[in-house]
């Protein structure tokens, strides 16, 4: 999952905005491009645009979210980031068999109440 991608997305549950990102494992890609600033939201420094003044979006777009997850600050649920897919599904709707996986490799890794909303 790309951090820009943050700007854009909102909970499928309550609709609230900004997700909070936790980062399990990500990669620093050799990429560079001339984007435009996100226009709310910087997913990669966790802030609102218009408080950061000038947004590091060179450094930004080196980055990709293998695994991790989204937690919505509104209504608490969580949503998994496996292989840079956000899978934004509501609980009976997620892909077993993948969740099932994530949770096994990162049991150590994240809260207990984080994951059990998967199973």
């Amino acid at each position: 999952m790309k951090y820009r991608l943050l700007n854009y997305i909102i909970c499928p549950k309550c609709k609230e905005f900004p997700f909070k990102l936790t980062v399990l494992k990500q990669v620093k890609l050799n990429r560079e491009a001339e984007l435009p600033p996100c226009d709310l939201y910087c997913g990669y420094m966790e802030e609102y645009i218009e408080k950061l003044g000038d947004p590091p979006c060179k450094e930004c777009i080196k980055y990709e979210v293998i695994d991790g997850y989204l937690t919505c600050k509104g209504c608490g649920e969580t949503y998994p980031i496996i292989d840079s897919i956000t899978i934004l599904q509501l609980k009976y709707l997620k892909p077993k068999k993948a969740i099932k996986e994530f949770i096994e490799k990162y049991r150590d890794s994240m809260p207990e109440d984080v994951y059990k909303r998967w199973i």
